[in-house]
């Protein structure tokens, strides 16, 4: 199989490939690196930014190719690669993903295993990015219940919230609920996060609508 058809094959067209993640048969670094050069040389491969690559895909609507988006190159090096989870949108960021605030924070907060520092601000694209280095580790299996214990982590305080923001919520609440959250989930993973969270999910009310 050729180097080319390989990352194809294992990476797929228009999707972040990262150069940490190639490997070929016997083949070094090097050679891989130098044929990742040559591939962009010829126009075959783009490279997104340092370290970053993929195959361009022709634009449905234009003349030419269409760009890779940098929330895909965010989520494949944070969040998830399609199989495993190992991050979420975290924060004040999940605050307003959430639909509990009208608020567009000025970069998106992550928790994710793929950060060995506490937390660190990067630029992906056009997109910035504060990644924070998980409390526990992340899996399908406690994701849910780590997003929900984050929420109400960055919660001001329940009496201070209108009855949209109410709405939202308990939205929020019920979909971590049908994926599986409960409140033995909730008090197992309490322990990592500060008081307030727990506290929070008290006097907001969110405890009691959870099994």
């Amino acid at each position: 199989m050729k180097f080319n058809d390989y990352l194809k094959e294992k990476f797929g067209i228009n999707e972040p490939i990262y150069i940490e993640d190639v490997s070929f048969g016997n083949y070094s670094r090097t050679w891989i690196f130098t044929e990742l050069k040559r591939l962009v040389e010829v126009g075959e491969l783009k490279r997104f930014d340092r370290g970053i690559y993929y195959f361009p895909k022709e634009s449905s609507w234009r003349e030419g190719y269409a760009l890779l988006n940098s929330d895909k190159v965010v989520e494949r090096r944070f969040i998830t690669d399609g199989n495993e989870i190992y991050g979420y949108v975290a924060g004040l960021s999940l605050w307003n993903k959430s639909g509990l605030s009208t608020q567009v924070p000025n970069l998106l907060e992550i928790s994710t295993n793929n950060e060995s520092t506490r937390v660190r601000d990067v630029n992906i694209g056009n997109q910035r990015v504060r990644a924070r280095r998980s409390r526990t580790t992340i899996t399908k299996e406690n994701v849910r219940t780590l997003q929900l214990l984050d929420l109400m982590n960055v919660m001001q305080s329940a009496e201070e919230m209108d009855e949209v923001e109410r709405f939202m919520l308990s939205k929020f609440v019920k979909k971590a609920k049908d994926a599986g959250v409960t409140k033995e989930s909730v008090t197992e993973y309490s322990k990592f996060f500060p008081a307030a969270a727990i506290k929070n999910m008290f006097e907001s009310g969110v405890i009691y609508e959870l099994a």
